[in-house]
């Protein structure tokens, strides 16, 4: 094999080397690549290409390549089973969107040989840009930013505090194309200071943590219960042509009862089940009261009923001579069985303004009722129809007849000071930053994956939500349907969590409620992107004057 066909192997081999170093790299799949994907991945794609004659086969290439890799991350647009085929639309459209981003970002600096900091900086800005400006495309899409690549070990995340993940997308663009230029520059200087970039998350953090490593061992614990019901869409809602997989709502109820009380514990503090928890809405008055009596009598005995609610709205109604009771009248009930806080998901409409809200409940046996908090990002098709063109396929193919109405704020529940997200919403930096500076101390997110079985859904969910942790140094406890549901201390570490997506059951965690300020939660995001605007200003002015002298 002579020269040039040996650099032709080597370089396809680098190709393929670093598509499976990338699209693998995410904790979802196989973590312990992230590092190497951070420092390395895209070097190695950048390089096999670098030489190439053509800028268009390289600019080809490199949406060819991101393609891919999008494919990957994205897979679990590919569970069609409750989304029907109309998903792979949008999955299309998503990986062939975010392709396009990434090979002009690569055209910036393939597109000559000139390679300085200043274009290493353009690059890793305009990258940054483009994976900000997905948050404003209709309800927005926060998912998958390369910054992931950093997330999977709690020390390398802790840079986040400072410059939170898009931040993080823009050091792993920077430290890629540093190694790229110690390479190209045969320059052992940059090699050095690539080196300092590569491990300098992991110093950072390490430091960080040991700052906070005594506040933390003495702040205070909140003995909590997490709930996970493990049901399929049909087998929690009513649902044409699986009638024979839907479960009673009363026996949904028992369940729950039966989860909590696994375990004996006299000072529960906090008791959180998922989004929609519960078929019907929260005030819908489907259950006879006298079985309803008759349940708590059995699971916890007669002296029991002293502590069920008084029979009024909004928790019980008359009709004729029976009453009935809803699903806030189950959860003030355990309310007050259990002397415990409680969080829990449901759907729920508002007569006197005639708007539905996807909602988060919180009861307390202080409260004679409750508080709520509305879901403030909904999700296209499935919460809310996004164009009226599209009205006539949401009730074919999904019985969707109306849309949510979504919440306009974040809202501080308890004198512990919880601030409530509902699935999605979690993964929106800007969202969760408002609640902590509005004085969260603690994220309580109920969450129901279960739209997506058997893919990386749930897992990816649960990496962004520890993100959100980190950034805002504030500890999360969260609820899922179907995983994971967990509790995360303020530093992203994992105290315990049900994996198993279709695991059933509750854990009993001692939460941390260690919390502390963080840079990125005094100035979010405008950090790195008034960073990043600012450089690609910068450009434009040189290339302006650069015209004009030439």
């Amino acid at each position: 094999m002579n020269q040039k066909n040996s650099k032709k192997y080597l370089n396809f081999s680098f190709f393929i080397l670093s598509f499976l170093i990338v699209a693998f790299s995410q904790p979802a799949w196989i973590g312990y690549l992230g590092p190497v994907a951070s420092s390395l991945g895209y070097f190695l794609f950048w390089y096999s290409i670098y030489h190439l004659n053509s800028t268009k086969l390289k600019v080809f290439l490199s949406f060819v390549w991101f393609f891919f890799v999008q494919a990957i991350w994205l897979s679990w647009f590919t569970s069609t089973k409750y989304q029907g085929k109309l998903i792979l639309v949008v999955y299309a459209f998503l990986i062939f969107s975010f392709a396009l981003q990434f090979s002009i970002a690569s055209y910036i600096f393939l597109k000559n040989k000139k390679f300085s900091f200043f274009k290493i900086f353009l690059v890793a800005s305009v990258w940054t840009i483009f994976e900000w400006s997905r948050l404003f495309f209709m309800s927005g899409f926060p998912f998958n930013q390369v910054g992931l690549a950093l997330s999977n070990y709690h020390i390398s995340l802790q840079l986040a505090s400072i410059i939170g993940i898009y931040g993080l997308s823009f050091y792993v663009i920077f430290v890629n194309l540093t190694a790229l230029k110690a390479i190209i520059d045969k320059s052992f200087k940059v090699g050095i200071l690539w080196v300092i970039l590569a491990f300098f998350p992991y110093l950072y953090g390490y430091f960080h943590e040991k700052i906070y490593e005594k506040k933390f061992e003495l702040s205070n614990k909140l003995n909590v219960c997490l709930v996970q019901t493990a049901l399929l869409p049909e087998e929690k809602v009513l649902t044409k042509n699986y009638f024979d997989h839907f479960i009673s709502p009363m026996y949904q109820w028992q369940r729950i009862i039966n989860f909590i009380n696994q375990k004996k514990i006299d000072d529960l503090d906090l008791i959180v089940l998922p989004e929609a928890a519960l078929p019907f809405s929260a005030n819908d008055h489907f259950y006879p009261f006298e079985k309803v009596q008759l349940l708590f009598s059995q699971k916890f005995g007669e002296d029991v009923l002293a502590k069920l609610p008084i029979l009024k709205e909004p928790f019980a109604r008359q009709y004729k001579d029976d009453w009935y009771v809803s699903n806030s009248y189950f959860a003030k009930a355990l309310s007050n069985i259990y002397q415990s806080e409680i969080a829990i998901g449901f759907d729920d409409f508002d007569q006197k303004i005639d708007k539905s809200y996807n909602a988060a409940f919180y009861f307390s046996p202080k409260l004679d009722t409750y508080k709520r908090y509305e879901k403030q990002v909904l999700v296209p098709m499935g919460e809310y129809i996004p164009f009226s063109f599209l009205a006539k396929i949401a009730l074919k193919k999904y019985g969707i007849a109306s849309s949510f109405t979504k919440g306009d704020e974040s809202k501080i529940f308890s004198d512990k000071n919880y601030a409530f997200s509902i699935c999605y919403e979690e993964t929106f930096s800007n969202i969760m930053r408002k609640a902590k500076n509005k004085g969260a101390k603690c994220f309580v997110n109920l969450t129901n994956d279960a739209y997506f079985p058997k893919s990386k859904l749930f897992r990816q969910h649960f990496d962004h939500a520890k993100i959100r942790a980190v950034e805002n140094g504030i500890p999360l406890i969260r609820a899922c349907n179907t995983g994971i549901t967990a509790v995360v201390d303020s530093f992203g570490r994992v105290v315990d969590a049900m994996y198993k997506e279709d695991e059933a059951g509750a854990l009993f965690v001692k939460a941390p409620l260690f919390s502390y300020k963080t840079i990125y939660s005094l100035f979010g995001d405008y950090l790195v992107i008034l960073f990043s605007s600012l450089v690609i200003i910068s450009y434009f002015i040189q290339h302006k004057r650069r015209n004009k002298n030439e």
